[in-house]
């Protein structure tokens, strides 16, 4: 006598086409949620209110205009370039103190006293406090 069994269940297969389809999506949206900028430090340091000049040499103050360029404040509407900035800096001792413009951009800040400390200055501070 013969039994009929029923037949194993087969597994089901998983198709690869919906696999594939999320992971492309997956691959977009990573690459579109992701920043492909490099990040750089900057050394911030605070000041303690006890500063120590670095030379004999008052500190060159420089303004700033809205754009970012900077300026000096006494002739507000000269713009330094970086040679005439370099010449002030002459040396490699003087300190610097700036006073940004309330219109202009941190980015602009940043990109100032990174430039004003490339050209050699010995530090530089920044005035945060309320033109007189």
């Amino acid at each position: 006598m013969q039994l009929d069994r029923p037949a194993a269940p087969s597994r089901k297969l998983i198709g690869l086409t919906p696999l594939i389809d999320v992971v492309f999506i997956l691959l977009l949206f990573f690459m579109l949620t992701s920043s492909f900028i490099q990040w750089q430090s900057l050394d911030l340091m605070v000041s303690t209110g006890e500063g120590s000049e670095v030379s004999g040499e008052p500190p060159l103050m420089l303004g700033m205009a809205p754009d970012g360029r900077p300026i000096l404040p006494d002739e507000p509407l000269v713009f330094l370039d970086d040679r005439q900035l370099s010449d002030l800096l002459a040396g490699g001792d003087r300190s610097v103190i700036l006073t940004p413009n309330p219109a202009s951009s941190i980015q602009q800040v940043v990109w100032l006293l990174d430039q004003v400390g490339a050209l050699g200055a010995a530090s530089v501070s920044v005035n945060t406090g309320a033109a007189e």
